[in-house]
Order: C-alpha cells, then structure tokens, then sequence
C-alpha cells in the first residue's frame, strides 16, 4: 500500500472511530430514555394503587384510573423522544458508518463491523409479537431495531391500560355495592335463663345508734 493509500486509510478509520462514538452516544441515550420510561411506569402503577384505596372518584372517574392516564401520557412522551428524535440520529450515524467502511474495505479489505452488527441485528418475529400484532406482518418477516423500540412501547402502553380499565371497572362495582347495602337484621329470641339461687348466709343485724341508748340512772348520792 502506498504511502498516499496508507494516509487515507488512516483517515476513513479516524473518522470512523468517531462515528462508532457518536453511536455509541445516541444508543446511550436511547438506553436512558428508556430506563426513564420505566421507572415512570413503575411509579404509576404504584400511584395508582395507593390513589384506588380510599375510592375517591371524580366525575364518576376513579383517582387511579386519571393517575395512570397521566402516566400513559407520560409514556407516550419516552416513546417520542427515543423513536421520532433520537432513534432517526442513531439510524444516521450507522448509514454513515457503513459508508466510511465501503472505503475502508477498498484499502483494508475486512474492516465492516458496522455492516456486520447491522445484518445482526433483525431477528424473526417472536410468535408472541405476530399474534398481538392481529397477523398484520408476515410470520417469516424479520423484526428490525425500529419495530423492536416499537413493541417495547407497546407493551408498556397495554400494562397502563390495562391496569386502567381495571381500576375503573373495580371502582364502578364497589360504588354500587356501596350504594345499596344490603340491611342487616338481628334478631333476639327470648331465652330461659337461670334464676339465681338464695345464698344463705350470716345475718347481719343492725346496731342500735349510740343515741338511742338509755343510759342507767344513778340516784345521787346523799
């Protein structure tokens, strides 16, 4: 390799070295916002527990059903901030890649990590995920990155509502049971009880007061 060809290669690999960086920065924080995402979810759920005990309702609403509705918007603002800012910078950063390792491969044939992580990274579709998806995607079909941030999303989203409705439905039915009580009536039947026996005892008789006491009479004496 010449020295002109050895001064480019050693080029497209500074460039590249900073373009695995600036990858390794935005998966970084795609990896945060999602740990972010579920700390909240965590917290909602919880909120929404303590929030149900008591009953409180508003509009005919429960408390922790408008908790985890909160909680699911703040959900859906992770899943905008990793898919719609951050996701499309990483996306951009491996194409740029690839591309300085098309150049590298021509001086220094071997040099694709980038090409090879990306032909690893889609998976088949777990059976799970086709049949939650209604079928909509091919069974055989490949799930890439996107699609995988997507049902990370997604399933977090189905615990929230889930635990939502469940909540309101709850809350619905110990209104009514609150609302008609059933009476309660006691009932006392007479009963033969024990007529208590005459203890005999000493007989205390009472004595006379100190008043009433006749003092003897003396006659004086002459």
């Amino acid at each position: 390799m010449s020295s002109d060809e050895n001064a480019r290669a050693t080029n497209y690999i500074e460039m590249w070295k900073q373009t695995v960086t600036v990858q390794q920065h935005f998966n970084d924080i795609e990896w945060r916002i999602r740990g972010l995402a579920l700390t909240a979810l965590t917290f909602s759920l919880g909120a929404a527990a303590v929030a149900a005990k008591d009953g409180t309702t508003f509009g005919g609403v429960s408390l922790g059903t408008i908790v985890l509705v909160i909680g699911l918007l703040l959900w859906y603002a992770f899943y905008f901030v990793d898919r719609y800012w951050y996701h499309p910078l990483l996306k951009a950063s491996v194409r740029q890649g690839e591309h300085l390792e098309d150049h590298i491969e021509a001086l220094l044939p071997g040099g694709g990590l980038t090409k090879a992580i990306s032909a690893g990274s889609p998976v088949q579709r777990p059976r799970v995920i086709w049949l939650l998806g209604l079928g909509c995607a091919d069974r055989n079909s490949s799930m890439h990155s996107e699609e995988k941030l997507i049902w990370f999303y997604r399933f977090g989203a189905i615990a929230l509502v889930s635990a939502a409705l469940m909540l309101q439905i709850g809350s619905w039915f110990y209104k009514a049971d609150d609302s008609d009580p059933t009476p309660v009536i006691v009932t006392y039947e007479p009963t033969d009880m024990p007529t208590p026996s005459t203890t005999s005892g000493p007989t205390l008789t009472q004595m006379p007061s100190p008043s009433s006491t006749q003092q003897p009479k003396h006659s004086p004496t002459r």
